[in-house]
């Protein structure tokens, strides 16, 4: 089933506001009446989306991302503009790196205040696949190895930084940092597996 460019708007919209209702959820307060209303609401709305789910417009992969990497896997739970739990981060190629940058909401809140260590480990998990790929070498997650030196802040603007260090045939090794300002927080290595052509040489 294709998708319109109009869909696809909405579709993104309805991401947004999905991201905004769960991120207010976490800090959510009001009378009994007031939280009944909002349920009934989210009921009704529930109600209605439940009766046109497993009807997907979005492909899966788009390889047409027009150098934003949030386009190449539009529904990912890290960098998908169409998945509500996603981070708010923009995510670019500068010649052979691939940099992360933006703010993490209350959804991702681990230790008060700091960002669930779980979802640095995922962005960069992500974010180094993708410097991988913007060196033409696409391939898959073998291990990844993440060292927190500070906690990550919520709600401020932190950057990711990834880049290539080096591959021996189908093996690469990706590395990742990322910085408040000029504080580093977490430093990442990944290994990765580029996939085999296959018998036709693609």
């Amino acid at each position: 089933m294709s998708v319109s460019d109009q869909q696809r708007q909405q579709l993104r919209r309805i991401s947004t506001q999905l991201s905004e209702i769960l991120d207010s959820s976490q800090t959510l307060g009001g009378s009994d009446g007031e939280l009944a209303e909002i349920e009934a609401a989210l009921s009704t709305l529930n109600s209605k989306m439940t009766a046109l789910r497993d009807r997907k417009l979005l492909e899966f992969y788009n390889p047409d991302f027009a150098g934003d990497f949030r386009n190449i896997l539009p529904c990912s739970p890290i960098s998908g503009y169409f998945n509500p739990i996603a981070p708010d981060l923009r995510i670019w190629q500068e010649q052979d790196r691939v940099y992360a940058e933006g703010c993490f909401g209350k959804i991702h809140e681990g230790p008060p205040d700091c960002v669930h260590g779980g979802i640095i480990s995922a962005v960069y998990d992500q974010v180094l696949a993708f410097a991988a790929l913007a060196n033409k070498l696409p391939s898959l997650t073998a291990s990844l190895t993440v060292k927190y030196r500070k906690p990550t802040p919520l709600l401020k603007p932190v950057r990711f930084t990834t880049w290539l260090e080096k591959r021996k045939d189908r093996h690469i090794i990706i590395h990742g940092e990322c910085h408040s300002g000029d504080m580093l927080l977490s430093s990442a290595e990944g290994l990765f597996i580029m996939y085999k052509k296959n018998s036709t040489g693609n």
